[in-house]
């Protein structure tokens, strides 16, 4: 079973959001999942660029009535 890791940043300004979603996904393992919940679309929009970008990748992107929900799954990085 993969671990999954919760992070509500709703109401956190930018780019404090983007560095505390960071911050998790450094302190995670491969495989596991971080589970988002977002208020700002361009905040979600700036995170899928970056994680596109990165080893990690986006399993979901739910736009609810009042945020956003990311899964991001932590991908392999070297010398792990």
């Amino acid at each position: 079973m993969t671990a999954k890791i919760a992070l509500d940043l709703r109401g956190v300004i930018f780019p404090l959001d983007l560095l505390k979603c960071k911050s998790r996904l450094q302190s995670m393992k491969e495989g596991e999942v971080l589970d988002l919940i977002l208020g700002d679309e361009d905040v979600a929009r700036d995170l899928i660029t970056i994680v596109q970008r990165s080893k990690d990748r986006i399993i979901y992107n739910h736009k609810k009535t009042n945020h956003i929900c990311l899964g991001i799954q932590k991908g392999k990085r070297s010398g792990q």
